[in-house]
């Protein structure tokens, strides 16, 4: 009895893995299991409709397009004349602080993620020469903690004034900057690798050149193979090789800043449109540009498929280049388009999947230099007009208002930039 029991048992078991294996192998012929389910549908139609297939990454997360984007903001000529160098002057202690001359445009500047800049002038300390201005400058290196102080990152050091303080200014001005952790471009203490400066924020890598148009003649100081290792001349061969240079490096963008064009002039020269058209078709796709002391045109240019941009002078950031201090001298300008200043800020995108990099968006912030009486002798503010016209939360008199709205006007007419 037992062993017909345990063979009756064995023949229901068989019986069952066959009706098993037989459903199994319906569903998996027939495709009959439900998308995302253990066996495949070969294609075939199911009762249930079925969901697209997501890819997915390796972690188990939807993969989607890599897109960064960095913010740029440019300014251009920063000059410290004597007035503003004795207004800084603190008696008590023989220090100097530049610092409260920023305070308001710093929460601009700082929001950038590369700060552009071009400093006018030396630091080269007081014992070979005495502090002075135009039209030889040497400045305290405390201006220098004033502009780390509102956030800029990159220093152009090529101008007209670099050699103002001969070889031993153009040295002393690189390591005060080095010390303070700016990046600098246009003059290096020997001979570089390469004269480009690379800088490479959220994985975008931007390539600085940086030249100017002279030296006032202080470029007798120096020997020809000094003045060819340690400063940027203005020359369209050196420029095509440091363009390539860039391009070497697989450099997302290349940035230009230009010391060049005529002082006190509000169109662009000649020359300074050739120049920027040979840049441009070279393979340049930023041109910033800083001497004339006053706002020139900035303006979208397409080249081969692409949007470049080029501003032929930013004007003065800070100085005291102003109508009451420059009628005396130039009674036939209108100085006082030397008090506009703006900030450039351009975003910047670059696209991982296709490794395209873009001008995404450009908009402008009118700067305008407000001077007035403040013991020792005078505070100079930084003004980002916009932000100070609306409601007058500084409390400025008519006067000055006026001429803010006159700076702001003068500045915007000069600004053509079309990104459609």
């Amino acid at each position: 009895m037992r062993k017909r029991k345990k063979k009756k048992t064995n023949l229901i078991i068989i019986l069952l893995i066959v009706i098993v294996a037989g459903a199994v192998y319906t569903f998996n012929h027939f495709g009959l299991f439900p998308q995302g389910g253990e066996g495949p549908t070969n294609g075939q139609e199911t009762t249930k409709p079925t969901e697209p297939v997501i890819e997915t990454s390796e972690s188990g997360q939807d993969e989607e397009p890599r897109v960064e984007r960095l913010t740029i903001a440019a300014v251009g000529d920063i000059i410290y004349h004597m007035s503003q160098i004795h207004s800084a002057y603190n008696s008590a202690d023989g220090s100097y602080d530049f610092k409260p001359y920023f305070e308001l445009i710093k929460p601009i500047i700082e929001s950038a993620d590369i700060a552009i800049a071009n400093y006018e002038g030396t630091t080269a300390g007081t014992t070979v020469e005495p502090y002075m201005a135009y039209p030889r400058f040497n400045a305290p290196d405390e201006t220098l903690d004033a502009m780390l102080y509102a956030g800029f990152d990159v220093i152009s050091t090529i101008n007209n004034h670099t050699l103002d303080m001969r070889k031993h200014g153009l040295l002393r001005t690189l390591e005060q900057l080095h010390q303070r952790g700016f990046k600098t471009v246009g003059t290096y203490a020997e001979r570089p690798e390469t004269r480009v400066l690379f800088v490479e924020e959220k994985d975008i890598r931007l390539a600085f050149i940086a030249y100017t148009f002279g030296f006032n003649g202080m470029d007798a100081t120096m020997t020809a193979q000094e003045l060819d290792d340690m400063t940027n001349l203005i020359d369209r061969a050196r420029i095509s090789e440091d363009i390539a240079d860039a391009i070497e490096a697989e450099a997302d963008m290349i940035i230009a800043i230009m010391h060049w064009g005529n002082e006190y002039q509000r169109n662009p020269s000649t020359e300074q449109r050739d120049l920027a058209d040979y840049m441009i078709s070279n393979g340049v796709d930023i041109i910033l540009g800083s001497h004339p002391h006053v706002i020139q045109d900035a303006e979208t240019v397409e080249y081969d498929g692409a949007t470049k941009f080029v501003i032929y002078s930013m004007g003065n950031f800070i100085s005291n280049q102003r109508q009451e201090s420059l009628d005396h001298e130039y009674p036939n300008l209108d100085n006082f388009y030397t008090e506009d200043g703006v900030i450039v800020n351009i975003e910047i995108e670059k696209d991982f999947d296709t490794n395209e990099t873009v001008i995404k968006n450009i908009e402008f912030t009118p700067t305008w230099v407000n001077r007035y009486k403040k013991t020792p002798l005078y505070h100079y503010d930084v003004i980002p007009v916009e932000h100070y016209l609306d409601g007058n939360p500084l409390g400025l008199d008519d006067h000055t208002l006026s001429r803010m709205e006159r700076s702001y006007r003068d500045t915007m007419i000069k600004f053509n930039v079309n990104l459609n």
